[in-house]
């Protein structure tokens, strides 16, 4: 991976004076029981078909964000979603979203003091401005506690049939609904584009609404610093 930038300038050079379309088909599989698999090699596939993106998104974006064109393509796979409940036991995914921990509290700290001196203007007005404040905002209006999780969790445990996947925060079904409603994944990226960006302030009022609604239920939250 470390020939990704001479590759994408090389592409800059000769193609993109025309179109911008790079192509990222970089990986590499891994299959057997996870018992017999080794962690080098675990960790060899992620550094490919993880990280090996992520490093070519860092050298693109920046161009394509400049031109305000351009369409990057990911070969990916459905493989991803076959599989099989172990034979004898239950396996249950349970996906809170969110809760506020300590350790989203440094999040985002952390998240403020990010250095966006790389990043071009908008990015980085959208990130501090956007992001960050809707952020803030999502977690004092559906915020769980880990006594929720610790609930939704017991629960799961303890009964007959438990499903593969257990939602935690019935507020955030809407969009995880969106998700699966839509197989090519427009509908909730385009979704949650116009809630945030063009009407942010039906956005902010329903997510007020929402926190004096549950004031009674469970716990105000802020992404500040925890109290002792």
């Amino acid at each position: 991976m470390d020939s990704i930038p001479n590759g994408v300038v090389m592409k800059k050079n000769v193609i993109c004076r025309v179109c911008f379309t790079p192509v990222s088909n970089t990986g590499m599989g891994l299959i057997g029981p996870i018992e017999c698999q080794f962690l080098e090699e675990m960790k060899a596939v992620m550094d490919t078909n993880f990280f090996g993106l992520v490093r070519l998104l860092k050298e693109i974006l920046p161009d394509l964000k400049r031109r305000k064109r351009g369409h990057t393509i990911v070969i990916s796979s459905v493989m991803d979603i076959q599989g099989k409940q172990p034979t004898g036991y239950l396996l249950t995914l349970i996906e809170p979203c969110p809760v506020v921990t300590e350790l989203e509290w440094k999040v985002y700290e952390e998240g403020l003091k990010t250095d966006l001196s790389t990043a071009d203007t908008e990015t980085a007005s959208m990130f501090t401005n956007i992001y960050l404040k809707n952020c803030n905002q999502i977690f004092q209006s559906l915020g769980q506690t880990l006594e929720d999780i610790a609930e939704h969790t017991h629960k799961i445990i303890t009964t007959d049939n438990p499903p593969f996947r257990h939602q935690t925060n019935k507020l955030y079904t809407p969009m995880t609904t969106l998700k699966y409603a839509d197989p090519y994944g427009d509908l909730p990226i385009d979704t949650f584009y116009k809630i945030v960006f063009e009407h942010d302030k039906i956005f902010n009022a329903s997510l007020n609404f929402i926190k004096i609604l549950c004031l009674g239920s469970r716990k105000s939250f802020n992404l500040g610093k925890p109290q002792p």
